[in-house]
């Protein structure tokens, strides 16, 4: 996850236990590498990501309230191009 993310690793293991102690994920064993993790959304955290998706989707409405859907494409289209155009400059962990 630190990987893809470029989120230090103890950053992320700090989260994971957060999530974890909340009941959004379970945390096993890798049976191929013992060292490794295997992290698995639960139900709840199904739920509640559910319910994030809502708030943010709100939010982006009343955000882009002016934009029609073809202009909230185009603005992610170069969001996303900055994005990763960037990305390959961040030091990886």
């Amino acid at each position: 996850m630190g990987r893809r993310t470029h989120i230090d690793r103890s950053d992320i293991v700090a989260a994971v236990n957060d999530l974890a102690h909340r009941g959004f994920v379970e945390r096993s064993p890798d049976p191929v590498d013992r060292r490794r993790n295997i992290v698995a959304l639960t139900a709840a955290g199904t739920r509640h990501l559910d319910d994030l998706d809502a708030h943010l989707a709100d939010a982006q409405d009343e955000l882009l309230a002016g934009f029609s859907s073809a202009d909230r494409r185009t603005l992610v289209t170069l969001l996303t191009r900055i994005i990763d155009t960037h990305s390959s400059a961040l030091p990886h962990p």
